[in-house]
């Protein structure tokens, strides 16, 4: 299990953990089988996670698997646009380059940020740096928002749980 390292005032509430059909296993608190992660501003303005994986996210003995590597950058950057923007997206593209794998049992601070939109869609970065503040992985993500039609049917949304959460749909780009 990914366990975040930080203390409790730094860590951002996010809204929807409140939510009883949101399981994200990424951020969601509720999910058994979750990264359960924390995220925290940075005073740079980058949003930002501390993770420590065990072996149960192994694939070499010792190293992270790679697919797991790349949640903790798509959940990352996720949800510093939801933060940003009060919305929620889905990814288009997930870009990473590995330059070093992560090791079980070490602590990595994930920090993303948005670096554009046009087109309907918005634009991330992240990286992931490990002990003495070492670059393991650099990613870059597009991300479209959700639209309340799509919410409703991909995310088989009742009318109820659909009111609660329909200000994180419909929220424009811009075409520049």
């Amino acid at each position: 299990m990914s366990t975040a390292q930080h203390a409790a005032s730094d860590e951002i509430e996010f809204p929807w953990h409140s939510e009883p059909s949101f399981n994200c296993f990424g951020c969601s608190p509720h999910n058994p089988i979750g990264l359960k992660l924390r995220m925290q501003r940075q005073p740079n303005g980058d949003y930002a996670t501390e993770a420590t994986f065990s072996e149960n996210y192994a694939s070499y003995p010792g190293i992270v698997h790679g697919g797991i590597v790349n949640v903790l950058l798509d959940e990352v950057m996720g949800d510093t646009l939801a933060l940003v923007h009060g919305m929620l997206a889905f990814t288009v593209t997930l870009r990473s380059k590995m330059l070093l794998p992560l090791e079980v049992g070490e602590r990595y601070l994930t920090a993303a940020r948005i670096s554009g939109q046009g087109n309907g869609v918005l634009h991330t970065e992240a990286e992931i740096t490990g002990p003495g503040n070492e670059l393991h992985v650099m990613a870059t993500g597009t991300y479209q928002p959700i639209r309340s039609e799509q919410a409703k049917k991909l995310m088989k949304l009742d009318d109820t749980a659909f009111g609660r959460v329909r200000h994180y749909f419909d929220h424009g780009t811009g075409k520049a």
